[in-house]
């Protein structure tokens, strides 16, 4: 008996000590399970922007913003060839940074939000001496998304491949068209928003119409601006993500000295010895553009189209300037390998004869992990006013996101 007992107390404990240690397992694996929803959670709110990235960086967030968050964009660029078109400044071969940002974006509960970024390289031409300069600082009150209402420096919404994030661009480098004839960021107030899931977007605007970083207006009057886009087909079709989208923009800007690129070849005072590129006068422009996407298919079309009607009726008069682009690409590896060709033409001044600038562009590009790491690589071929010869350029580029 006593034997027995001995034994049933044996059996007891150790059968006590299988469910600790099947529970203790249990635990752990649990705790393992919890560990891993909360770094997908953690990860889930960086992506969407809701996160406080600041912590066990040393970062002291002096503000009562609900989140905020730092960010940034560095592009390494490198080329070879010949000089290209008018943005470049001359064949050297060459590496250099094509954009180095910083930026801090957050959000309030009182359903405001805003963003400032600083510009540390950003040019295409020859430069010494790297400044910090803005790109964006705005703040937007997004209480109806119907109704986005944002005041300060960012993109004015004219051209739809200006208006594409500089980190998300099919090439290396925007259309000539689309640099030369669209404000780009300017200092103002605009009001947009979306309805019916997107399909339908507005927005309309006044700014300085000054250019980028002028914190001044040289007159009364405002730059005035509005775009409209639909997506009459969104969806899934043939079990692949699919959508079309047409839009339309225009501006117009009572200008008093406003300065323009030498293409166009406007002088305020054509009894100097060299042109100023500085325009007094009315400013017209107008813009369409079609998007259509089909699975790991996109093509884009852009049309683009400035007026510059002078105060003087010397030594110009109804000086028109426009350009096309339409390009196509496809991912031939799945979210990897990316190949693209674009077609673009500019022409400063419909009056005057052989003076537009025709492109040829071929590209290839692998994503490492999205646009956050992504290698670029394009060939150019343009047909230059006042050059012979064809110009051939390579450009190579490495781009993260962080």
């Amino acid at each position: 008996m006593r034997v027995m007992a001995m034994a049933l107390i044996i059996l007891t404990a150790a059968s006590a000590m299988a469910d600790d240690s099947a529970i203790e397992a249990r635990l752990s694996k649990l705790e393992q399970e919890v560990n891993a929803l909360r770094r997908e959670n953690e990860q889930l709110r960086r992506d969407l922007g809701v996160e406080v990235v600041a912590r066990q960086s040393g970062v002291k967030i002096a503000g009562k913003e609900e989140a905020l968050q730092f960010g940034g964009l560095v592009q390494v660029q490198s080329e070879a060839g010949d000089t290209g078109d008018a943005r470049f400044s001359d064949g050297n071969d060459r590496l250099y940074l094509r954009r180095a940002r910083i930026n801090a974006t957050g959000r309030f509960l009182e359903e405001f939000n805003f963003r400032a970024e600083l510009e540390l390289a950003g040019s295409l031409a020859n430069a010494t001496g790297l400044r910090a300069q803005l790109t964006d600082a705005y703040i937007n009150w997004n209480r109806f998304d119907s109704a986005n209402v944002r005041v300060g420096q960012f993109k004015t919404p004219f051209g739809f491949e200006q208006l594409y994030q500089d980190s998300q661009l099919t090439f290396a480098e925007r259309s000539l068209a689309s640099d030369r004839l669209t404000p780009g960021r300017q200092l103002g107030a605009q009001v947009g928003g979306e309805y019916w899931f997107d399909r339908f977007n507005w927005t309309v605007g006044v700014f300085n119409g000054n250019g980028i970083n002028q914190n001044f207006n040289d007159n009364d009057h405002f730059l005035e601006m509005g775009r409209v886009s639909v997506a009459p087909v969104s969806g899934r079709y043939f079990d692949q993500p699919s959508r079309w989208t047409v839009g339309i923009d225009s501006f117009r800007s009572r200008d008093a000295n406003v300065s323009v690129t030498p293409e166009f070849g406007i002088d305020s005072s054509p009894t100097s010895a060299a042109k100023d590129n500085l325009f007094a006068g009315v400013r017209r422009g107008i813009g369409y553009d079609s998007q259509v996407q089909f699975g790991p298919v996109e093509a884009w079309g852009e049309y683009l189209q400035v007026t510059f009607d002078p105060a003087d009726r010397l030594p110009l008069r109804h000086l028109k300037s426009n350009g096309w682009s339409g390009q196509l690409s496809a991912f031939v590896i799945e979210n990897k390998l990316q190949l693209a060709a674009r077609r673009d033409r500019f022409d400063p001044n419909t009056n005057t004869g052989h003076n537009e600038t025709s492109t040829t562009t071929l590209g290839a590009n692998w994503y490492f992990k999205q646009n956050d790491i992504k290698l670029q690589l394009d060939w150019l071929r343009s047909d230059v006013p006042g050059v012979t010869k064809a110009q051939q350029k390579w450009i190579a580029r490495l781009q993260t996101v962080f």
